[in-house]
């Protein structure tokens, strides 16, 4: 699929167009570079062996992958997400849409999404609604609608403070999110994923978000794709000098995403409540995914490399995840790990600006 031949009518083509052609990444590291693991030139194990299963939201999947949040809304989101979700269903691992907020005004786009679970009927399959909508609810009756439309099994709700205040389209009302996220979990069962979409989260945040009982946190943390540096490029072509230079102000604002999966797992991994860090922003390879799971994520989520992928067609995609989970494996066959639970152990030895954050934050890392 060549975007750039494809007439771009609305904002999500023209994220879709962005995000793939254009140098939309931080400028700052995702700082697993810190990260070195101890070599084990005697790991006693297979690599045929090694096992990546484990479980998400209750059910079994094949590793701790996730096809991160994209697109939906229009016919070119459809074709991506049919792509995703057919390699999400082919090697059983979890997916998240993009938001699904146009389906509330444009019900005519729901295929778009619902595309996902005709494709991909027995993986986990996330649904998503920004914070700003959430915020701004007077009651929740909608979300029922978004949940349907792709029979979720979870709702994630994403933090793009930074990108709304930015974009001429973005809402400017975050007052009150917070019991406006506990009100809405309290009105359905569902598991909620609280999201961040490129600036990380913090230890400060992970606390409120704990206390209210989210399921999963996601620190999409600095590395990766910069939505600042999206809405940059569309300043640019509307020729708003105003906008171009707050991108350039925020382009690499946040926590880079080994440091804030650090700081959600140091609030969540003596919690009862047994709350999962995802692990995401700027995960590239195999080897970065092992990274984040030792930092003390549960599973890690990856998008824009999957766009790249989807844009190419079916087979880049299923080639892409065999890369990953072959680079995982060998990860763990080189630190002894025969497991997740024991690369989550395995030791390492962290450095520079990594440890003067860790140290700097007050935070014991294990």
């Amino acid at each position: 699929m060549d975007i750039s031949k494809i007439p771009i009518k609305d904002r999500k083509d023209e994220h879709i167009l962005l995000t793939s052609t254009k140098n939309v990444e931080s400028n700052e590291s995702t700082w697993f570079e810190h990260i070195k693991f101890v070599h084990n030139s005697l790991p006693e194990i297979n690599l045929d062996d090694i096992i990546l299963s484990c479980d998400f939201l209750g059910k079994s999947i094949s590793a701790p992958i996730i096809i991160g949040a994209m697109t939906g809304g229009t016919e070119v989101s459809k074709k991506i997400n049919i792509f995703l979700a057919k390699a999400a269903e082919k090697y059983k691992i979890p997916m998240m849409v993009g938001s699904q907020r146009v389906i509330l005004k444009h019900p005519e786009t729901k295929d778009t999404f619902s595309t996902v679970r005709e494709n991909a009927p027995s993986i986990p399959i996330v649904g998503n609604i920004g914070i700003a909508q959430v915020a701004s609810s007077e009651n929740f009756n909608y979300v029922e609608e978004l949940i349907k439309n792709i029979d979720a099994d979870a709702l994630a709700i994403h933090l793009n403070v930074i990108q709304e205040v930015i974009q001429p389209e973005g809402d400017k009302i975050f007052a009150g999110a917070i019991k406006k996220i506990h009100d809405l979990k309290n009105q359905y069962s569902i598991p909620i994923i609280i999201k961040e979409t490129g600036c990380g989260i913090s230890r400060e945040v992970a606390i409120k978000l704990v206390e209210i009982g989210i399921d999963a946190i996601d620190v999409s943390g600095v590395g990766g794709t910069s939505w600042v540096a999206v809405e940059y490029y569309r300043a640019k072509k509307q020729k708003s000098q105003s906008r171009m230079d707050l991108g350039k102000l925020f382009w690499d604002w946040g926590i880079p995403t080994a440091a804030s999966i650090i700081e959600v797992n140091s609030v969540v991994k003596n919690n009862v409540s047994k709350i999962k860090v995802i692990g995401s922003g700027g995960i590239r390879s195999g080897f970065d995914i092992a990274k984040a799971l030792r930092l003390g994520a549960n599973y890690a989520a990856i998008a824009r490399q999957f766009l790249i992928g989807s844009l190419e067609g079916q087979e880049s995609v299923d080639q892409f995840i065999e890369k990953i989970m072959n680079e995982l494996k060998i990860t763990m066959l080189l630190t002894g790990s025969k497991d997740i639970n024991e690369l989550a152990k395995t030791p390492v030895v962290i450095e520079s600006s990594l440890k003067n954050w860790v140290k700097q934050r007050g935070i014991e890392f294990e």
